[in-house]
């Protein structure tokens, strides 16, 4: 039995439900309205199922997506050069230049400080 069979005949059976329990006096009007409110109900809650259908699927895709796009621009990307290797004479100065920084630093707090207080 196929889907469409399957909704007309519980659409029958709702309908004849509604008739069955509807007073004498409403008449098949009432009746006809409430079956093709149930109908485009039903018509509307098909139509949301089928639209969020690959929702489970996308998600993951997407991540694996996004992974393997990082991964192409990292393998990409030129690597970083190693930095030259300093001689002696070149990291002495650095370290008397650093000495000095570190000097002038402990000068300008004695200043600061004990001339303050």
């Amino acid at each position: 039995m196929s889907k469409s069979e399957n909704i007309q005949q519980s659409e029958q059976a709702f309908g004849d439900a509604i008739a069955n329990r509807l007073p004498n006096e409403v008449d098949g009007d009432i009746a006809a309205r409430l079956r093709a409110a149930r109908q485009d109900a039903v018509r509307v809650a098909d139509q949301r199922s089928q639209r969020h259908r690959w929702l489970p699927v996308l998600v993951p895709a997407g991540g694996l997506a996004a992974t393997a796009a990082a991964v192409l621009i990292s393998l990409q990307s030129p690597g970083v050069a190693p930095l030259p290797l300093l001689d002696d004479q070149e990291m002495a100065a650095l370290t008397e230049l650093e000495l000095l920084e570190e000097l002038e630093m402990l000068a300008w707090l004695d200043d600061e400080v004990f001339d303050a207080g």
